[in-house]
């Protein structure tokens, strides 16, 4: 029996051996099966990141030119009050004349004096 017991544990340490070489090698496996998944994984994140960069560099880029959009237009605002301010002058000034013209009323004298000298420049002229 002892002899049996003694061949047993041989045969159990080479099975026990063999067992446990074939979980690490399973784990080695495992291990190498997450390390590409993480890779994988770094490689996606990689990406992700170059393309908010590229996001975030185009919306930079927008925020700049909408800013300069506005004050544009700000700008292209105020000129067109000064116009509107300009030509609002121009017409008190019109209408000033104008009512300076009404009170300057020439004679009927003066008239027929006008077309006389307007017909006189046509007789030279001929």
């Amino acid at each position: 029996m002892r002899s049996l017991k003694l061949l047993l544990i041989p045969v159990l340490l080479a099975s026990v051996t063999a067992a446990y070489a074939q979980q690490k090698s399973e784990n080695i496996a495992v291990r190498d099966d997450l390390i590409a998944a993480l890779e994988t994984e770094n490689a996606v994140l990689r990406s992700r990141l170059e393309a908010e960069k590229r996001v975030s560099s185009l919306l930079l880029e927008l925020n700049l030119t909408r800013k300069s959009e506005a004050e544009s237009l700000r700008a292209a605002l105020k000129a067109k009050e000064e116009v509107v301010t300009a030509k609002t002058e121009v017409i008190a000034i019109q209408e000033k004349q104008i009512a300076e013209l009404k009170k300057r009323k020439s004679s009927p004298l003066k008239r027929v004096g006008d077309i006389l000298i307007g017909v006189a420049a046509a007789v030279l002229l001929k």
